[in-house]
Formats: structure tokens, sequence, C-alpha cells
């Protein structure tokens, strides 16, 4: 992380709001590591920002910090994919549904476990049906600074 670039206006754990900006995808990954650090059974992470923003790269990074083995694709073309980690983890893609609305009521919930942990990208159509079963959610919005470098917003909500 560039020198001064991180700030925590919470304790990052319960509730508050995390900055950082990164220049490539090994500090990325490094802040995607942290956050994984302080995840609990039921968060639910949704991650946003701009096609190349480092969704994806931010969502591995934090997979393998749980412990996630093996190859982590991008689950564009399946919706979502389930792995094992130190608890369950599901990765869930919703660029390509507009809106959970046309589909069948259930298709997201083989991947939203209460026990595990849910990394959400492109959530914006996903509405109240991605938040159930959740105990904690948490944003991560990514913005490009330029070629590599990235600032990295992490909202923690409070706990209902």
């Amino acid at each position: 992380m560039t020198s001064g670039a991180v700030s925590d206006g919470g304790d990052g754990a319960s509730s508050g709001q995390t900055v950082a900006e990164t220049d490539g995808p090994e500090e990325t990954g490094r802040v995607a590591a942290d956050l994984s650090s302080r995840l609990l059974p039921g968060d639910l992470i949704l991650l946003e920002g701009e096609v190349g923003a480092g969704k994806s790269t931010f969502a591995r990074a934090a997979m393998r910090a749980l412990g996630v083995e093996g190859a982590i694709p991008s689950p564009t073309f399946t919706i979502g994919r389930t792995y094992r980690g130190r608890l369950p983890v599901s990765h869930i893609d919703l660029y390509r549904l507009g809106s959970l609305s046309d589909e069948i009521p259930d298709l997201l919930g083989e991947y939203l476990d209460p026990a595990g942990i849910t990394f959400v990208e492109w959530p914006g159509g996903g509405g109240e049906a991605i938040r159930s079963g959740s105990s904690r959610e948490i944003r991560v919005e990514m913005e490009h600074l330029d070629d590599s470098g990235r600032r990295i917003t992490i909202t923690v909500l409070p706990d209902d």
C-alpha cells in the first residue's frame, strides 16, 4: 500500500470504514487477506467496481487467505462456485444477470450458507435475495486510480 493510504473509521471488525490505495495485484491481495482475517461465518462481502477494477483478484486473494486451495476460476459463466477453506466459502458473480426477478426463486440458495462466507461480484441485481441468511454485510468498493493503482473502500455495516 502506498504510504499513508490507509485510514480506518472504525475498528474494522464490527463496523466502520477502511480506505486503502494499492499499486498492483499483490497489494490488493494483501488488503483482501487482511479483511479475511476478520471475517466470520455468515459474512456477505459485496464487491463493487468497474470492469477490470480488481474484484476477482480481491476475491481470490481473500479466499486463499481463508484456506481455499487449488484453482479459483471466475464464476461469471456459472453464477457461483463453492469451496472449502477454514469454513465454507462461496463466490458468486451476478454480472450476466440484470436482476434475479426473472430467475428461479432459489437460484443462489446453495451459495448462501449462513455457516460460511459469501463473496458477490456485481451484487446490484441480487437485491434482498443475496442478503438472506447473512449476519453481516461488508461492501468493498474498488476504483481505478491509474493502470495498476486502486482505491479500495471497505465498509463494514453494523450488525442488525
